[in-house]
């Protein structure tokens, strides 16, 4: 028979979980654990990297700027698109019922596009 050797409980949960880094530790014991888990791994943080003053008094300036490409090339897509048939190009049945859901969807006197 299967015996439980973690020992969680309802009890104990809490303590699992600061434990394991889902909640912040709270002593020691729960602390030295964390420490064994993950003590080795180097996250790359200087501990430069925020500053909690600037953001409490509202001086905070995000320094990096995401560039937006201007023009999207659709072919770039393509292979994602065939990633989701597993390789293989889209069954003429589905390609007839989504050019059928689109007619009926122009059709219809209830939606803006037909409306105009």
């Amino acid at each position: 028979m299967a015996t439980n050797k973690k020992h969680i409980s309802p009890e104990n949960i809490t303590e699992w979980l600061a434990s394991t880094g889902f909640l912040f530790p709270r002593n020691e014991s729960e602390l030295k654990r964390f420490e064994e888990l993950y003590g080795d791994t180097d996250f790359g943080l200087t501990g430069k990297e925020i500053d909690p003053d600037k953001i409490i008094d509202g001086t905070f300036v995000s320094s990096g700027v995401i560039p937006l490409p201007s023009e999207i090339n659709i072919a770039d897509f393509t292979m994602y698109r065939m990633a989701a048939r597993n390789g293989k190009a889209m069954p003429e049945h589905i390609l007839n019922k989504i050019k059928m859901n689109q007619e009926n969807h122009n059709n219809d006197p209830g939606t803006e596009e037909s409306k105009s």
